[in-house]
């Protein structure tokens, strides 16, 4: 028996021979490269760096960044949405006094229930559609005196547009206040009061802005089928995570459909927003402006903007911006190393490192700041190479053909043990 182990074994190895393949970085696989330039810094700490245009034009959707120190060794590191930090409180507000002057405002009274609770904006519910209206907010703590914190004038509005879709927006914002009761006053001026349902008060705590702006080249253009205005923004390179864009106009007393796609060649377009709406008004009975567009994170390069004229004449849009959130990376950085950051692989996977499970539990606050270096072109990038044939794809009958001697090996053993317990009896 102890033949057949050691055959048994060696058999083992074979296989183990045959499926066993290695997964090291490879440098000659990566197009490009940069240095990762750190601040001073004596210890080992956390070191973070944002991404840049470079880098999201040229890596596979950030999966194929690896970060590479000093002696060639691959550094973990964690890729984090550097977004804002915000929590919200809520409050079930009481409605009291709600009623109206004919032509001039409706007004309610919101009864917190309790004081020395800290909310800055409201929302409220309605069942009436296709309106604007300024609105008013005054807090108190005995419903004698009260205190403007809200001016119609300085951008207290609530509007709804359903008409080809829907766009709703019924929040108003203000300071933080500590006051038990609002007095809140939609200015309807003429118009017909709206149907108010319901009522909330939040209590939002927001930290930090950790948005990235960008610049768009912009090109204006006319699509008279279908009566349309197209602004085309480009970002100057695909892969910049952006979600929303603003813009500035001279034009007044206007209210727009508009439509959001995206391309990375400005030939294959996709929706990214179907229907939105922008506007402007400058009147006695109604200020107020629209000027930015929300949208689900998008990748592409360039994005197009349509605005919908109908019959009126076309308006002009200037000052674009682009805006999304931050990405950075962090990692462990030693005191006598430097760092490379390696991307432009097409062929690689995100990283998965021991990081993303204790990085809560280091020193994020702290980090050792820094920047990326110029775009290099790795020396060694042997461009696109055949991925390697495993050996048994190689020599096919190889597998067969140790499975074939180890039978025959089996058999003879298997024979031969018979002859010996014939002899043996």
């Amino acid at each position: 028996m102890g033949k057949l182990s050691k055959i048994v074994g060696v058999f083992s190895l074979l296989l183990l021979f045959v499926s066993t393949a290695g997964a090291d970085f490879d440098k000659s696989k990566w197009i490009y490269s940069k240095e990762i330039r750190l601040a001073p810094y004596s210890v080992k700490r956390v070191a973070s760096f944002s991404l840049d245009n470079d880098v999201f034009d040229n890596s596979k959707g950030l999966g194929d960044l690896r970060i590479i120190n000093s002696s060639g060794v691959e550094t973990p590191y964690k890729l984090v949405v550097d977004s804002t930090t915000a929590s919200r409180q809520t409050f079930s507000v009481k409605i009291t006094n709600l009623g109206s002057k004919a032509g001039e405002y409706t007004q309610m009274i919101l009864d917190l229930g309790r004081e020395g609770e800290s909310h800055n904006n409201l929302t409220l519910t309605t069942s009436s559609i296709n309106f604007r209206r300024q609105v008013e907010v005054e807090a108190s703590v005995d419903l004698a005196n009260w205190l403007v914190i809200k001016k119609a004038s300085e951008g207290g509005y609530i509007y709804d547009y359903s008409v080809d879709f829907k766009a709703q927006n019924t929040t108003v914002n203000y300071p933080n206040s500590t006051y038990r009761y609002l007095r809140v006053k939609i200015v309807d001026n003429g118009e017909e009061p709206l149907k108010i349902t319901g009522a909330t008060v939040y209590g939002y705590v927001q930290q930090g802005s950790r948005e990235v702006f960008y610049t768009p080249k912009v090109e204006k253009g006319e699509d008279k089928d279908r009566r349309a205005s197209t602004y085309t923004l480009d970002l100057e390179a695909k892969g910049i995570p952006s979600s929303k864009l603003s813009f500035s106009s001279k034009n007044e007393n206007y209210n727009r459909q508009v439509a959001l796609d995206g391309s990375n060649d400005k030939q294959n377009w996709s929706t990214i927003t179907g229907a939105d709406v922008i506007f402007n008004y400058n009147t006695p009975k109604f200020f107020g402006a629209k000027n930015t567009v929300s949208y689900p994170e998008s990748n592409y390069r360039y994005l197009k903007l349509t605005v919908y004229n109908r019959d009126d004449q076309p308006i002009s849009l200037a000052d674009f911006k682009v805006s999304g959130v931050l990405r950075k990376v962090l990692f462990e950085a030693e005191p006598d190393s430097t760092y490379k950051l390696y991307y432009g692989n097409n062929k690689a996977r995100f990283a998965e490192y021991d990081l993303d499970a204790f990085i809560q539990y280091l020193d994020t606050t702290n980090t050792v700041n820094g920047v990326l270096g110029a775009q290099e072109k790795n020396s060694d990038f042997k461009g696109e190479i055949a991925p390697e044939v495993p050996l048994t794809e190689r020599y096919p009958y190889l597998l067969a053909g140790i499975l074939g001697i180890m039978v025959l090996i089996l058999g003879t053993l298997v024979v031969r043990m018979a002859f010996a317990v014939k002899k043996g009896r």
